[in-house]
């Protein structure tokens, strides 16, 4: 898992009350700058909480945006997400205050699927769905809204084909904004729009890290299966969640069930990927990948743990400049490999083979848009992206409640 436990302290007994002044020291092991750390604590690591919440500010008083997430779908929140900047080794003390309600931060998050069950071009967002068994691909007027779900930042978005061709695609955006909820209402998001554009043609490939399997010397795309669900599990300003679960994939004679679980944060141009795989024999490789259709190179780099693979040219549908690229833990990579070219199967892809780390498989994708940033204008400034975000990975935040 790319993600290191974070080590807490609990070094106070009683919290509810909140009469003293309480903080949180958080302390960055790296002796480098770390931007936005993706930090998320459990309510055990407060049992003296109760249900109640609490804000965070930093030394200049400046509230956090925090979000309180109810994970497991009981009613109460179990986890709490928020991020922080760090400077090399820096520790940070930040001021807790309990509260009954939060205040109303920006929200730079979603999760989106619309959904047309009378297939008339007017689509309802949902919560969750289950897709039809007789269900198929490119079949029109569309049963989802550009056929499938989206998630996104303010930065980039993201979606799946909710079919038999499972690839993933990416929404370039032209400014910060939220917009997954409009996309392809009234429009051809193949041509820029005020927001953007699908920078990415996807053809037979993996896209912008679909799944797939290697099994006796052949890949099988995760495609044709039994059940396909899309839930959300949670969204708002500081990050957003979802899982996508797949059962009876039958792959060279052996049946999987798999479950996806996705989340994009705020400010973030990537997205992070954790699948749990039921019916595992030992003898399969879980695969995703990055689309080589435009024949754009491919690049590695080594970040302390974290294993990259990425590509980087002249490859968006805006004939401009995208690179994309894959972060793996060391502990979960089995190495990098290319599919054919050509064939019945996954081709034109750039493969990143996983093994599970605690029964999880694990990555993250980032994508990068000219367009959005001019520092993506040229390799060095991807290239540098892609460090940065290894270094967010790679470190490990100590987290301390003192009063």
């Amino acid at each position: 898992m790319i993600y290191r436990t974070l080590s807490l302290l609990i070094c106070v007994m009683v919290l509810a009350a909140c009469q003293k002044t309480t903080k949180l020291k958080l302390t960055n092991d790296l002796s480098v700058a770390i931007s936005g750390k993706r930090l998320v604590l459990k309510k055990t690591d407060f049992s003296d909480l109760a249900t109640s919440y609490f804000t965070l500010k930093d030394s200049k008083g400046t509230l956090i945006p925090i979000q309180f997430d109810d994970m497991d779908g009981d009613g109460v929140w179990d986890e709490v997400a928020f991020e922080c900047d760090f400077e090399a080794n820096e520790v940070l003390e930040l001021e807790l205050s309990a509260t009954d309600k939060l205040p109303e931060f920006p929200k730079n998050t979603n999760v989106y699927l619309g959904y047309s069950p009378e297939r008339n071009n007017e689509f309802t967002s949902v919560a969750a769905n289950s897709r039809p068994s007789d269900h198929v691909a490119l079949s029109t007027p569309y049963l989802y809204q550009y056929e499938g779900p989206a998630w996104e930042s303010e930065l980039v978005g993201f979606r799946t084909y909710f079919d038999s061709r499972n690839g993933k695609d990416i929404f370039g955006k032209a400014k910060p904004q939220l917009c997954v909820e409009q996309i392809g209402l009234g429009e051809n998001y193949h041509e820029m729009q005020d927001w953007g554009m699908d920078v990415l043609k996807v053809g037979s490939s993996l896209g912008a890290g679909a799944l797939a399997m290697f099994r006796e010397d052949s890949i099988y795309r995760l495609g044709d299966t039994e059940t396909a669900d899309f839930r959300i599990i949670t969204e708002g300003p500081v990050r957003s969640v979802l899982e996508l679960t797949y059962g009876g994939w039958n792959v060279g004679g052996a049946t999987y069930t798999v479950t996806e679980t996705i989340s994009i944060w705020a400010g973030k141009r990537s997205y992070e990927s954790r699948v749990r795989l039921g019916g595992r024999e030992g003898n399969e490789i879980l695969v995703t990948g990055i689309v080589d259709l435009k024949k754009a190179a491919k690049g590695e780099l080594k970040s302390g743990g974290i294993q990259i693979m990425y590509t980087y040219g002249d490859q968006s549908e805006n004939h401009d400049n995208l690179g994309m690229g894959l972060l793996v833990a060391e502990a979960g990579f089995a190495g990098f490999s290319k599919a054919p070219e050509e064939g019945d199967g996954v081709t034109n892809t750039y493969t990143a083979l996983l093994n599970p780390v605690d029964d999880l498989y694990n990555f993250h994708f980032l994508a990068g848009w000219e367009v959005e940033n001019e520092a993506f204008a040229n390799q060095s400034g991807f290239e540098a992206a892609l460090i940065e975000v290894a270094n967010e990975l790679n470190a490990n935040i100590t987290v301390e409640l003192i009063q």
